[in-house]
């Protein structure tokens, strides 16, 4: 009798245990999380996979080899991306305030992923063209064009200055991912060894107000 009641916990205790995630899922969070910790994208496979907790083979299954996994990993930070995109775009505020809003998410999107410019950059400069094409569609035009229907819809309405939308937002795209472009610049001559989550806050503060004052237009008094 007191073995059936055991036997019935453990099975309850087996029930109510998470699933393990997949393999693929494991790799991709793995190769997050070492990127991110290390500050570079040149980790090899054999940490990734320890990290995971799989075999290695599983990359070239899953991927095909690091630089499938690697492109698989862009698109999956950049569909997050997209997805806070899309929610922003649908909420009921002016274009300006959107336009800030979504400037301040560009900029945590690189605090999250703090490899990801990085990666992006490496992985289309590697590629073929048909690839970097593909990478560029999936993330970077998406956000180019919403940020040029923003500026549009703004200076229709008299809000934001008449600027050229898509020369102001290759401006502002750059501002917001220079503090994560270089860490040796950072570190060697700044002094900090670290962007946490105090200093993207701050960061983002002094882009947004510099990138306002030039895109908005001047009320009347």
């Amino acid at each position: 009798m007191q073995g059936g009641v055991v036997e019935a916990q453990e099975k309850g205790k087996a029930r109510a245990a998470p699933a393990r995630p997949a393999a693929r899922d494991l790799l991709l969070q793995a190769a997050s999380e070492v990127m991110s910790e290390r500050q570079t994208i040149d980790v090899p496979l054999s940490d990734i996979a320890a990290r995971a907790e799989v075999n290695v083979a599983l990359v070239s299954y899953y991927f095909g080899g690091k630089d499938g996994l690697l492109l698989a990993l862009a698109k999956r930070d950049a569909a997050t991306a997209l997805g806070e995109l899309d929610r922003l775009l649908s909420l009921n505020i002016s274009p300006e305030e959107k336009l800030r809003r979504h400037l301040a998410g560009v900029i945590k999107t690189f605090f999250r992923y703090p490899y990801l410019y990085r990666l992006l950059a490496a992985l289309m400069r590697d590629a073929s063209d048909e690839t970097a094409r593909d990478i560029a569609q999936f993330f970077a035009q998406p956000l180019a064009r919403a940020a040029q229907g923003l500026m549009e819809a703004g200076i229709a309405n008299g809000s934001i200055r008449p600027l050229d939308p898509q020369l102001f937002y290759i401006a502002a795209l750059g501002a917001c991912e220079q503090i994560f472009a270089n860490r040796a610049i950072l570190k060697f001559v700044h002094g900090i060894e670290e962007i946490d989550e105090t200093l993207q806050r701050r960061y983002a503060e002094v882009v947004l107000e510099t990138l306002m004052r030039g895109y908005l237009a001047p009320q009347g008094d």
